[in-house]
């Protein structure tokens, strides 16, 4: 992670510059107003990443049932990399404090190249909501996946079959 990158939860002062970031940003996320972004910030773990006081990305994430799913990540066109790993190794940090086994990340099935590239680049693999284990798909249930490509990335090295 580049020195002069502050990742962190982000708050209600950061709501409007998230509104703005996602219009500009890569892989597109289309207008999204400001009360959408405050129910994320009291309904998931939304993360931000800036440089110099200036937004760079923002990531949503939840976890159940040992699943992280991100179903929100956005990045400033000039520094999708470096702000994308950061993002993503904070939410594998916390996933991974919850006993996760896997983080799938959902994006919009159109754009975005850079970021699945970064994705790649991170350990991230395509798959087929089909071809997702039984619990994860019921997890994904809970999201809007109509026209998103499932990218994962597995948090354990097997997968947890009896309750902790």
């Amino acid at each position: 992670m580049d020195q002069d990158m502050v990742v962190r939860r982000a708050g209600r002062q950061d709501v409007a510059a998230i509104a703005a970031l996602l219009k500009e940003a890569v892989p597109p996320q289309g207008p999204v107003a400001e009360a959408d972004v405050l129910e994320w910030l009291f309904s998931k773990g939304l993360v931000v990443v800036t440089q110099a006081d200036v937004l760079l990305g923002v990531a949503a994430w939840q976890a159940e049932n040992l699943v992280a799913v991100t179903d929100v990540l956005a990045l400033a066109p000039h520094s999708v990399a470096p702000a994308g790993a950061a993002l993503l190794d904070f939410i594998e940090a916390g996933a991974g404090s919850l006993m996760c086994e896997v983080n799938i990340v959902l994006l919009p099935a159109e754009g975005g190249s850079q970021v699945r590239a970064l994705l790649q680049q991170q350990g991230y693999e395509r798959q087929e909501f089909e071809s997702l284990h039984r619990i994860w798909r019921e997890v994904l249930g809970e999201f809007e996946v109509q026209g998103r490509e499932f990218l994962v990335k597995g948090l354990r090295e097997r997968m947890i079959m009896v309750p902790l």
